[in-house]
């Protein structure tokens, strides 16, 4: 009979196996259940962080496209004011060139119409001592070795003076 197992035998390895899982049991839920349920809670919250997160990256990406919409027109605007302000700096500037070139240009006719003035005055009180020397020079050149021809025409000019 030794091989036929006794019904107290069975109860008590039964009852053995259910001392075991409740010691079992209660060492799990004391000290690894704890543990366990923290991270099982913490998974979920993660889960629900990386759900919400899908939302939030595209929250954050829509006030970046923002941000970078107000920048833009920003800098547009920058771009269009300087651009303006160039327009006028460079009408100003070319308003001054123009008005010094046409001060120098005006000073250089009144000091050519000075000098031609003063050269003027000068042909005229030069012009009959010029009109004889010039005239002595060529009668010299046409008349150099005949010197009675000389003496006539000298003669003649200095009557034509007289007169």
């Amino acid at each position: 009979m030794g091989e036929q197992l006794s019904t107290t035998t069975i109860l008590l390895n039964v009852g053995i196996q259910i001392l075991n899982l409740t010691v079992f049991f209660l060492l799990f839920k004391y000290l690894l259940g704890d543990k366990v349920a923290k991270e099982l809670e913490e998974r979920e919250y993660l889960i629900k962080k990386l759900k919400n997160a899908e939302f939030e990256y595209n929250a954050i990406i829509e006030q970046a496209e923002a941000k970078k919409n107000i920048i833009l027109a920003d800098a547009l605007h920058k771009q269009k004011a300087i651009l303006q302000e160039w327009e006028v700096v460079n009408k100003k500037l070319h308003q001054e060139i123009s008005d010094d070139a046409k001060k120098k240009a005006n000073n250089i006719l009144k000091d050519a119409s000075a000098e031609t003035k003063r050269i003027q005055d000068e042909l005229e009180k030069n012009w009959e001592k010029s009109v004889k020397s010039t005239a002595k020079l060529v009668v010299n050149k046409l008349l150099k070795d005949k010197k009675d021809l000389q003496d006539e025409y000298l003669k003649t000019l200095i009557d034509d003076v007289q007169k």
